[in-house]
């Protein structure tokens, strides 16, 4: 199977799965309930399908279980049947990713790189987030954009912003699913604290989401995964 990797993270598991396989192969692995796959069947979409099975494959995976049953609260947060942590995942078309955390909220967002974040940007950043990321990728020499797959008809190189743009857009993503309330607003609400994405001895990072009765630090971390950007966070610092 080809699971890019897990990792054991001071009480949380991180895993990141390549989907590559079969829908039958996903479909058998995924030990999902027969009605969660009856609905499944119900996407006319393959790569749908092979997402949603993925990400199960690789939480019975993870946690060795023989059937998996998810379910979502009012506000679409998902936990997993009989385990008593928390669980958090997301999907492209190519990879599936897992976060596992038994004893707080767990947050993760993977996401391909594309231009089209650009159109999108002033949606979810703050005017100062967006004035760093546009200050630290003009920094960057055009030998050192990141390559990209030729599958991104838009722009077959990842300029620096563009990287940027998703280490941001995932980091709140992630933040939200995190806490998993509704009233959390991705611009507003929560602010990525300046650093230096391109050093590459750091690989750590710390947002602040404000809420009415106070703010929660977080230290988020990420990973280049090919032509993805992952971030996850599993701990509040206050």
């Amino acid at each position: 199977m080809p699971v890019i990797f897990e990792k054991n993270l001071s009480g949380a598991r991180l895993g990141v799965w390549h989907i590559i396989e079969s829908e039958d192969f996903l479909r058998f692995n995924s030990r999902a309930f027969p009605e969660d796959i009856a609905t499944v069947d119900s996407y006319k979409n393959e790569s749908r399908r092979k997402q949603w099975l993925a990400c199960r494959a690789l939480i019975a995976r993870m946690l060795h279980l023989e059937a998996v049953k998810i379910t979502y609260d009012g506000y679409g947060k998902p936990s997993l049947n009989g385990f008593q942590g928390y669980i958090s995942f997301s999907h492209t078309r190519e990879y599936a990713a897992v976060l596992i955390n038994e004893n707080d909220p767990a947050g993760i967002d993977i996401e391909k790189l594309t231009s089209r974040i650009h159109r999108v940007a002033d949606r979810f950043l703050q005017p100062d987030e967006l004035e760093h990321i546009k200050r630290l990728a003009g920094k960057m020499v055009t030998g050192e954009r990141c390559q990209l797959t030729q599958a991104d008809s838009d722009n077959t190189e990842c300029h620096p912003q563009t990287e940027l743009l998703y280490l941001y857009w995932c980091a709140k993503e992630a933040l939200y699913k995190f806490y998993g309330k509704p009233d959390v607003d991705l611009k507003n609400d929560i602010h990525i604290s300046p650093f230096d994405y391109f050093c590459i001895s750091q690989d750590t990072f710390a947002a602040r989401v404000n809420f009415q009765e106070g703010a929660k630090d977080h230290e988020l971390q990420f990973e280049r995964i090919g032509d993805h950007m992952l971030v996850y966070t599993f701990s509040k610092q206050g």
